[in-house]
């Protein structure tokens, strides 16, 4: 079995909180399954292992938490924390330019370690957070492949933000140059979308190998569809993580612009909002509406999709694969989605998923669904087929042990 390393900076892998951390543990789940694997993590490893009753392999993997990395012992712990870390900061990368890197500091002493004893075939960096690495492994495992896994085009989620001014033309300007060299930084990308694969391709000027590892799901034996079946439907569904702006900002334009629609035609209806996270406070009047149920953080979603009817995915930027769709979809509950929320995913509109950008029809898609029972079960059937065929872990985890075989080791100069 190839020997593989990967870098993740966050501290709730297990169980996962949102899309991206789902998408973090299924590839350390399947890499665990056909590799030989370490993880470097700043998560607890007695923590990140109760995950192993649900999924076995994660016992074998050689977890490395920098819980337990003892304190450097150097000159710099004579001055005040925050100093002593930017000079250690800075003398780790032999750079005195930029500000310290948290997440650098934890990891670097791990890495350098590790790398200094054994040797992988490849290291995959999750997060933007982990390609400060890329120097570092270099210099101790030169045939390493590094890959970093890509979640979202951030050039493109920035200068959505910046069009808004809620960021400033530096920190895009920033993340442009970031995923712009990414073909000196690193021999290859996981896009989780052929849109993503494009425009890391445009931004490299075709320089980087880059390939698409969609997000997926571990589909479930059995449906959550009691309120799909029901002839009177009392709930749809809104699940996502609220601290997402692409999320939060969906969900208040869907409360603004179509949910008065819906109410109308269904005043019953009520809207079950599951997830964790906060909204903005500009959008706490939703907090108020008795028709909006909110849950907060929930130890198994499967209840909540059982209840609902339809889920909806009313989506206006982002980018990458939604994996709540997919979610839905293996649990039979019907999507309505923008166009801009299914990104990513090779569905066909009407058969497998219902598309609407714009506010009426979205409301009329939802409100005929609703009246429709036979549709609904219909467009069920289609998504769990489509789930089962494309967005199985199981069938990603072969094909990403493939793209990894076949991305060459291929330095910039």
């Amino acid at each position: 079995m190839k020997r593989v390393l990967i870098i993740v900076p966050f501290e709730k892998i297990y169980p996962p909180i949102n899309g991206g951390m789902q998408r973090f543990f299924h590839i350390i789940h399947q890499l665990a399954i056909h590799a030989e694997l370490t993880l470097i993590t700043k998560q607890e490893k007695a923590e990140f292992l109760l995950a192993k009753d649900e999924y076995p392999a994660i016992e074998n993997v050689n977890i490395l938490s920098t819980k337990d990395a003892p304190k450097p012992k150097d000159i710099f712990n004579l001055l005040p924390e925050k100093l002593q870390k930017a000079l250690r900061y800075r003398w780790y990368k032999k750079n005195i330019k930029g500000p310290a890197d948290g997440d650098y500091l934890d990891y670097y002493p791990i890495v350098k370690e590790l790398l200094q004893k054994e040797k992988f075939y490849t290291v995959i960096l999750e997060s933007p957070a982990t390609l400060n690495a890329a120097s570092l492994i270099r210099k101790y495992d030169k045939k390493a492949k590094i890959i970093f896994d890509a979640h979202n085009v951030n050039t493109n989620l920035d200068a959505a933000f910046l069009e808004k001014k809620e960021i400033s033309s530096a920190r895009y300007l920033n993340t442009r140059r970031v995923e712009s060299e990414l073909y000196k930084t690193v021999d290859g990308v996981l896009a989780c979308s052929k849109k993503d694969k494009d425009d890391f391709d445009s931004l490299n000027d075709g320089k980087l190998a880059i390939s698409v590892i969609p997000n997926g799901v571990t589909v479930n034996d059995k449906l959550c569809d009691a309120g799909v079946r029901s002839e009177n439907p009392e709930h749809i569904l809104f699940c996502g993580y609220l601290s997402s702006r692409p999320n939060s900002e969906g969900l208040y334009w869907f409360y603004r612009s179509i949910w008065p629609m819906v109410q109308k035609a269904y005043p019953q209806l009520k809207l079950l909002v599951v997830g964790s996270g906060k909204l903005p406070a500009e959008m706490n009047d939703l907090l108020n509406d008795e028709g909006l149920i909110f849950t907060g953080s929930v130890e198994d979603v499967k209840p909540y999709y059982s209840q609902s009817a339809i889920s909806i995915v009313p989506l206006k930027t982002g980018s990458g694969t939604r994996l709540k769709i997919l979610e839905a979809m293996s649990f039979g509950v019907p999507v309505v989605s923008t166009s801009q929320g299914a990104e990513g995913i090779d569905y066909t509109n009407g058969f497998d998923i219902i598309i609407a950008d714009e506010e009426q029809l979205f409301a009329e898609q939802i409100i005929h669904l609703l009246k429709d029972n036979e549709q609904r079960l219909m467009i069920q059937k289609n998504a769990r087929a489509l789930v089962e065929r494309k967005y199985d872990w199981n069938i990603i985890g072969h094909e990403l042990l493939e793209v990894i075989n076949l991305i060459d080791i291929k330095r910039a100069v």
